[in-house]
């Protein structure tokens, strides 16, 4: 059984709702096309909807049907519907794309994802695809509650940033409405069944973005030992070549000059960027530092981005930010502005590691993961009743 795909409740949800953040989220990225680098990206037609694009013109898009089946409950809580056909339209539209593409069996007359054809994913093979994406809703629905209610069990809450991230959401859903000149609520129609409107599908958004936020918790304070770690590269070590690539913190002070879709900064927005980068700039002296000066930046909104990226790879990057990296005389705890066509960098160089360290720890992850949400899924009183 393919665990990976199953349970990705962080991967197919969280770039798929938050369509005003995939720039941010990519920005210092490549921007070829031909490399994916590793990294998930969804368009805004993974918002549920065949097309999110068109015009007042254009034929406005149809009402879909609510596709769940009796009534569902968890540890006596009753679903209701649209919390289903939200997971479910989301789901689809993702293996949708990847039929678009010729991955998947589709339809002849139109393309579409044919929901009858046998799925061909391990463990799924007496399953049609339409059972099999009724199946992934379900689990994905099931551990929606699960951990929105350990999340809240601890006290945990959304923050002003799930705020952000869910009026975003319908702002930019909006957009796409306003150019059928359609309303919001008929526009979710549209995108995630009959029963789609705004006022309940903020609870339904709450819950996936507080159970979100308790995984990512889970496994940020997942720890490998070397001897796991080496295990990994031994078993896999033809797939690399053992060599090691650069760690890179930064901050990113944004004023973009020539990429597609953000408007180009004025000359007295790059003045202002490159201050605030080379103010930040004065205060890091350590790595610690680097992380307490980004994060205040990004919390107050001055910085777009502070992150750090393991293991870059050739073409990862733009091309500034990586001569920076890759530079021969390069040693942990360097650090500089760099300016690249997203604005100014505050760059911090943390060291190197081995080529296959983040396909290691990506994979023991993985494994311990898949193997916690199972365990949990497990439990009688968050046992799935369909009745």
């Amino acid at each position: 059984m393919n665990r990976t795909i199953l349970k990705a409740i962080v991967t197919v949800l969280s770039v798929t709702m938050m369509t005003a953040g995939v720039a941010t989220l990519t920005s210092c990225k490549s921007t070829d096309k031909n490399k994916t680098n590793g990294t998930d990206t969804t368009s805004s037609e993974s918002l549920g909807t065949a097309s999110t694009t068109g015009s007042s013109t254009s034929a406005s898009p149809t009402m879909l049907p609510s596709v769940a089946k009796g009534t569902m409950a968890i540890n006596n809580l009753t679903i209701p519907a649209v919390e289903f056909d939200f997971y479910y339209y989301t789901i689809y539209s993702s293996y949708a794309q990847y039929a678009s593409y010729g991955s998947l069996p589709t339809v002849a007359a139109d393309g579409s994802l044919d929901l009858t054809a046998l799925c061909n994913l391990p463990g799924y093979e007496t399953l049609n695809w339409g059972d099999y994406l009724m199946n992934y809703s379900q689990r994905q629905l099931q551990d929606s509650y699960i951990f929105s209610d350990y999340a809240a069990k601890e006290g945990m809450t959304l923050t002003a940033d799930d705020q952000k991230t869910i009026d975003s959401f319908f702002t930019s859903v909006q957009s796409y409405a306003d150019q059928y000149s359609m309303s919001l609520d008929d526009y979710l129609k549209t995108m995630y069944g009959a029963e789609a409107n705004k006022e309940n599908l903020i609870p339904v958004v709450s819950r996936f973005l507080l159970a979100d936020r308790y995984l990512t918790d889970v496994k940020s304070k997942y720890s490998f030992t070397d001897a796991e770690l080496l295990a990994f590269y031994t078993a896999n070590k033809d797939s690399y070549k053992n060599t090691d690539l650069p760690t890179v913190r930064h901050i990113l002070f944004l004023a973009t000059v020539g990429v597609s879709g953000s408007p180009d900064a004025t000359a007295d927005q790059l003045a202002a960027a490159k201050a605030l980068a080379d103010a930040a700039l004065a205060k890091v002296n350590t790595y610690e530092d680097m992380i307490t000066v980004g994060d205040a930046a990004k919390a107050d909104g001055t910085a777009k981005e502070s992150a750090e990226y393991k293991g870059i790879k050739t073409g990862d990057m733009v091309p500034e930010f990586e001569t920076w990296c890759f530079d021969a005389s390069r040693k942990p705890g360097d650090k500089a502005v760099v300016k690249t066509e997203y604005g100014y960098h505050v760059m911090y160089y943390v060291g190197t590691q081995k080529d296959w360290m983040n396909d290691a720890l990506k994979s023991l992850t993985d494994t311990k993961f898949n193997a916690y949400l199972t365990e949990n899924e497990t439990l009688p009183q968050y046992k799935l009743v369909i009745s």
